[in-house]
């Protein structure tokens, strides 16, 4: 009966450099003259990776070694070789990666001692399996499994050749040719993203406002890049992807101030370039500066809408939000703004700026309107309900409502309240304030209502069911 000794595996890989694909020639990013990224919002990158390669050989292959791990393969474009066939590689080196490699074959073991750690007997072994732990088949016919109770080194002789310790772009070149110095790879990748991010400061009388825009960048794309030319892509690119895959989309534009991006218009979209080379790791987020604008003339509203109940049934109480307005105009902005999340600030009565509330903004043209949502107003609150239900006829009905607004406040407040009708043909009869139809189903009410009192809308409605 073979013996079945029970060890400890602490990996020791020692490989000699001459034994990694000896055959072809390798290119790392210390090989990188110039790189280029363009970045989209929604997790996707084009990469420029202009290398210079010295050699006097003639290779018939080459491994572009650093590339992304998100790399797409079927996007590689090659400029300065003729090139057969390309591989992606990233079957990477691992402890268990080398020993599933390695199974059937023979390696080299070392038994250390468990008090000093030194070389107490080497011995060698066939790996015969990986299942669930390492078995070998040692030099007498005996089987050892590999477990925790003594400390071995397996020793490697070289990294097979279906493995590679970084992602790597393999090419097979037409014929055995000397190396291009200068070779330039262009790719899509996956894993990597922007977003503009917004922080408004309000004046201490809420009626002008600055704001400054940031680039927020995120890097999964298992690789760095260092000093990098770096561009961004603003507008909603159409990306194919297999259904496996997520869903990709891409931004809008911006510009200006002496952050000194500038921006270009590029066929219906927008394209930022960073003035300065910035190094982005991998699983890194950085922030940088994109403008900045003052003086932004603000308007803040509080509104309330509400769907009308036409059963009649229990009172619907709610409080108004509070609506921050602003037009993307000159002189003090009058710039693409790109989608992404603007935060509100203003000072307290000490000067500290505190925080009054977020929204997400879309792509927002030059001339467009902006409105931000703070959030629900503390003082002030309403109570709906419908006091009368008359049935003129199977498809009319006249609906009597009824709006108590409370304000709690010292100061006189104006609310936008805003009825959804539950049909598009309407005709308000009667109300004891003035309205504006403000789509097929809303009927608006601008009330002013004085500080610390209560104020009662009423008005009569005639509702006509197709």
């Amino acid at each position: 009966m073979p013996r079945i000794a029970t060890v400890f595996l602490m990996m020791l890989m020692t490989i000699p450099a001459s034994a990694l694909h000896a055959e072809e020639l390798k290119s790392t990013a210390d090989d990188q003259q110039v790189l280029n990224l363009t970045i989209y919002n929604a997790g996707r990158a084009l990469i420029r990776d202009q290398r210079k390669i010295n050699s006097t050989q003639s290779y018939k292959q080459i491994a572009f070694m650093d590339v992304a791990r998100t790399i797409i393969p079927q996007t590689v474009a090659i400029k300065g070789l003729d090139v057969l066939e390309q591989n992606y590689d990233y079957d990477l080196l691992s402890p268990q990666a080398l020993i599933q490699k390695n199974i059937g074959r023979t390696v080299q073991l070392a038994r250390r001692s468990n008090e000093t750690g030194e070389t107490l007997q080497w011995t060698q072994g066939t790996i015969l399996s990986n299942n669930g732990g390492v078995i070998l088949e040692m030099e007498d016919g005996s089987l050892e499994s590999l477990n925790n109770n003594l400390n071995y080194d397996m020793v490697f002789a070289e990294v097979p050749n279906n493995l590679r310790v970084s992602p790597t772009l393999s090419l097979l070149l037409n014929k055995p040719t000397p190396i291009n110095p200068t070779v330039e790879m262009t790719y899509l990748a996956d894993g990597m993203s922007w977003q503009s991010d917004y922080i408004m400061q309000l004046n201490p009388t809420g009626d002008k406002a600055s704001l400054d825009s940031w680039i927020t960048l995120n890097n999964q794309s298992g690789i760095g890049y260092q000093d990098a030319n770096l561009q961004l892509l603003a507008g909603d690119i159409n990306i194919h992807q297999p259904e496996a895959l997520p869903r990709m989309a891409m931004m809008m534009r911006a510009e200006k101030a002496d952050s000194g991006v500038t921006e270009e218009a590029l066929s219906g979209y927008h394209l930022y370039s960073i003035p300065h080379k910035t190094t982005i790791n991998n699983n890194q987020s950085k922030q940088i500066k994109l403008f900045s604008a003052i003086d932004i003339p603000v308007n803040k509203t509080l509104r309330d809408k509400a769907h009308v109940d036409h059963r009649g049934a229990a009172t619907q109480k709610s409080k108004p939000e509070q609506i921050l307005a602003f037009t993307n105009t000159q002189p003090s902005l009058g710039l693409p703004l790109p989608k992404g999340i603007l935060r509100v600030y203003t000072e307290d009565q000490q000067g500290y700026p505190q925080f009054i509330g977020e929204d997400g903004i879309n792509h927002t043209a030059v001339n467009d309107a902006l409105e931000i949502t703070l959030g629900k107003v503390f003082d002030i609150s309403l109570e709906r309900k419908s006091t009368k239900l008359q049935k003129i006829s199977k498809k009319q009905t006249r609906l009597s409502r009824e709006i108590l607004i409370n304000n709690g406040s010292e100061m006189e407040q104006t609310i936008e309240v805003s009825e959804i009708m539950p049909t598009t043909t309407w005709d308000i009869q009667q109300s004891s304030w003035s309205y504006q139809r403000q789509s097929p189903r809303e009927a608006e009410f601008k009330v002013k209502v004085p500080p610390l009192k209560k104020l009662t809308l009423t008005y009569s409605v005639l509702l006509t069911y197709p």
